[in-house]
């Protein structure tokens, strides 16, 4: 299907702190700006690694409909404590009140190849009324030549007005459960 003009630009910020015992805190903020034409622009801190931020450039292909959907493919330079270069897709799509959204990247280190990354966070959810959605949660991070890390969990959100508050809880019911808290503005 053919992707859809912008009717208008979209801007927004989120703020995300990861909560697990014996950790410091983390701190990740995100502002994003789609222009009319699907252009975006993405900055984040403390996103790929500790005390480094990352500048992302990217086109968003959309359709409105019975059956939505919304793809961006991005590219982006890593700087601070890890330097580097990334690759990433946003992915959305909707039907009625279901959603399903991921976001994966794969992420390569400027002076260590050991450390280059693949990561990928998905969402399947339900929004029964338009201000609080629930559902399921995974992430999922992958260094070169290691096997994988995943997590799973639940997540749900309120909604008011522009704001969204969601919540995460990673490995419920073990010794290794974190939780991840947002505040997100979008206008």
């Amino acid at each position: 299907m053919p992707p859809e003009g912008f009717a208008q630009s979209k801007t927004g910020i989120e703020n995300y702190t990861l909560l697990r015992a014996g950790n410091e805190y983390l701190w990740m903020p995100v502002v994003h700006h789609t222009g009319k034409r699907g252009l975006r622009t993405e900055i984040r801190y403390n996103y790929e690694a500790s005390k480094t931020a990352s500048v992302y450039l990217g086109k968003s292909f959309s359709k409105d409909g019975s059956l939505s959907f919304d793809l961006t493919p991005m590219a982006g330079l890593v700087f601070g404590e890890y330097t580097g270069g990334s690759l990433a897709l946003n992915s959305e799509c909707s039907y009625k009140k279901f959603f399903f959204s991921t976001q994966a990247q794969y992420t390569i280190n400027r002076h260590s190849r050991s450390d280059n990354f693949f990561f990928n966070w998905s969402e399947l959810g339900f929004q029964p009324v338009h201000w609080f959605y629930a559902g399921l949660s995974s992430q999922y991070t992958r260094l070169h030549d290691t096997p994988g890390l995943g997590e799973w969990g639940f997540m749900f959100g309120v909604t008011i007005r522009k704001l969204t508050i969601p919540v995460y809880l990673f490995n419920p019911g073990s010794a290794q459960r974190n939780y991840i808290v947002g505040i997100n503005v979008e206008w």
